[in-house]
């Protein structure tokens, strides 16, 4: 009876953290936009996966990283800890398209030239038809060299409280390219 219990209680949690907070589904579209991590060349590299599974086209607009906790010594520019990175593509429906984050943190965090470590938290805004919106990601502590990333923790709590946006700024091209 207490496995049963228990096991209802983890299931109501689990069902209750996905339909509240930042990580809430939009309803009628199924855009899954994350930060996941993947071995290339024999080095891990970050990049944001923006997973269509609806049946509808959705316009990635950007993505926006901020830094915290940043702990860097020699590099080469001043570090602004806060970066934009256009997208300006459509997700196909049942489609996944990755984009590399690896240059958009280095830039961020000043071009270190030695090893590095912060917390990423990030934001993407996209649009499906006429209505924007925008889903938070999870923070991850990242612990880096140059452009390779040599250790990784999912933090528990957001790291960072983005300013939302009504809508991007650059919507010229954006809004004839999904007509």
């Amino acid at each position: 009876m207490l496995l049963l219990t228990g096991a209802l209680a983890y299931s109501g949690l689990r069902i209750w953290r996905n339909n509240v907070g930042p990580r809430r589904r939009r309803t009628g579209v199924d855009f899954r936009p994350s930060v996941g991590f993947s071995w290339q060349d024999g080095f891990n590299s970050v990049a944001l996966l923006l997973a269509n599974k609806s049946s509808t086209d959705v316009w990635a607009e950007e993505v926006e990283i901020a830094l915290t906790g940043l702990s860097a010594n020699q590099q080469t520019s001043e570090a602004s800890c806060h970066e934009v990175r256009k997208i300006l593509q459509s997700v196909s429906p049942h489609d996944l398209l990755p984009i590399s984050l690896m240059e958009t943190i280095y830039t961020a965090a000043g071009k270190p030239q030695r090893d590095y470590s912060c917390v990423l938290s990030s934001v993407v805004r996209y649009r499906v038809g006429e209505e924007w919106f925008e889903e938070p990601m999870h923070s991850y502590k990242l612990k880096m060299i140059g452009l390779t990333v040599s250790g990784i923790r999912r933090e528990r709590k957001f790291a960072y409280d983005f300013k939302s946006h009504d809508k991007p700024n650059d919507l010229s091209g954006a809004s004839t390219n999904l007509k």
